[in-house]
């Protein structure tokens, strides 16, 4: 730990300090790595003006760093539904540095609760997927963002659950959620320009309100797909499928919105993912 007189001495620099002096003592705090955190919060006290920007900098970076780290390695052992949800509390630090994914787990929680609630003993898959929908949909308002659709935090699970809209696919992730909480094995569907739920073997969109696909319907959707890659399409998503689909929509966002430096973080992922 660095005595009062050397977080003076250290202040003093990142306050009065020139622009390449001001360069090199924050390259040198950033090496530091996140173990040196507690230590910058502590000198946040004592700093005020050009010092406490300089200081919030380079935590901002250590902690970018480590959020990155986690990402991918988060990506690389990625197998589970679970983990899946794991790292979507990661991806949500990058845009939010010190998220805690504690409170939406615990939001997801009492979801699952609510829904469970309307699930009478020995009731039929219909039933089951009409009591998520009333619980989730009418009841909590989750919907398909119909108003700037590729605004970013419609591809980032905690915004979606704080603001009650998202993407197709991340409204069956919320669904998928629900029901692992509730032993209810909800699938994702990797329609053609679209995502769907699945509950042994009936398929319902979350995004336009968890209606129901007829198997007409359905025939329809899939003869927009060759005759020789059908069977892929009515396999359901593994959580690496669910994540890929995922960063390709986010990926989506920050291009239609010219944000090239998060379109650069998306790519690194993509790359981890496909190792």
């Amino acid at each position: 730990m660095m005595t009062a007189s050397q977080q003076q001495a250290l202040v003093s620099l990142l306050q009065d300090g020139d622009a390449v002096t001001v360069d090199l003592v924050k390259g040198k705090l950033i090496e530091g790595g996140h173990a040196r955190l507690p230590e910058y919060i502590e000198l946040l006290q004592v700093a005020e003006g050009p010092a406490q920007e300089n200081l919030n900098d380079v935590i901002r970076q250590i902690e970018a760093s480590k959020t990155l780290g986690d990402i991918s390695r988060g990506l690389a052992k990625l197998r589970t539904l679970g983990q899946l949800e794991e790292l979507c509390w990661e991806f949500a630090r990058t845009e939010q540095p010190g998220f805690k994914g504690g409170p939406y787990e615990r939001q997801l929680d009492q979801w699952a609760a609510g829904a469970g609630k309307l699930i009478l003993s020995g009731a039929t898959t219909r039933e089951k997927i009409g009591c998520l929908v009333r619980y989730l949909h009418r009841e909590q308002g989750l919907a398909g963002a119909s108003n700037d659709y590729y605004h970013p935090r419609n591809a980032y699970l905690p915004w979606v659950m704080e603001f009650r809209n998202g993407l197709p696919i991340t409204l069956t992730l919320i669904y998928m959620l629900v029901g692992l909480r509730l032993n209810i094995p909800v699938e994702g569907i990797a329609a053609p320009g679209h995502f769907l739920a699945r509950l042994n073997g009936i398929l319902f969109d979350p995004y336009h309100g968890g209606r129901i696909i007829s198997d007409a319907e359905w025939e329809m959707i899939a003869s927009e797909v060759p005759q020789n890659q059908r069977s892929l399409l009515v396999k359901a998503c593994t959580p690496q499928q669910m994540m890929h689909r995922l960063l390709i929509n986010l990926r989506n966002c920050y291009v239609k919105r010219n944000d090239s430096e998060h379109r650069l973080m998306v790519d690194h992922y993509l790359a981890v993912l496909q190792r």
